[in-house]
């Protein structure tokens, strides 16, 4: 056999057993035990408060992960009005039925600047399939 069909054949098992290898493990990557479903994320939404003294736009995320329902949610804070007030916003996790919400997580926000808005806060993801935002107006 010459030398350039030996070069040829050992490229083309490299090729091939390489090929078999990384198939292999992109499959095993993509695993549907280990690998979190699409995340699907709400518009972004909108609410204020105290005549519009105080404001938050935010957005909620869903997925599952292990068979498991997370959440979590981004939003930006703004503070309007320079009154002695600034802005406050709750932001609560959970499991959302008929009668209410089981917490799961939960952690409060405050901006006081007039200026711009706040950076884009991100609560990370929680166990739960629901986000709760409250926004007060409150005397600082």
């Amino acid at each position: 056999m010459n030398v350039r069909i030996r070069i040829a054949l050992s490229c083309a098992t490299l090729a091939a057993v390489t090929g078999i290898a990384a198939t292999s493990a992109v499959a095993a990557a993509a695993s549907p035990n280990s690998a979190a479903s699409a995340v699907t994320c709400s518009k972004w939404k909108s609410i204020s408060a105290d005549h519009n003294s105080v404001g938050v736009r935010y957005m909620e995320c869903d997925r599952k992960v292990g068979g498991r329902q997370q959440t979590s949610a981004a939003l930006y804070i703004w503070d309007n009005k320079t009154d002695g007030k600034y802005a406050r916003v709750n932001v609560a996790t959970g499991y959302a039925h008929w009668n209410g919400l089981d917490q799961t997580w939960f952690r409060y926000y405050s901006w006081t600047s007039t200026r711009h808005h706040s950076p884009k806060y991100e609560t990370g993801w929680h166990s739960g399939n629901d986000v709760e935002v409250l926004l007060k107006a409150v005397r600082g």
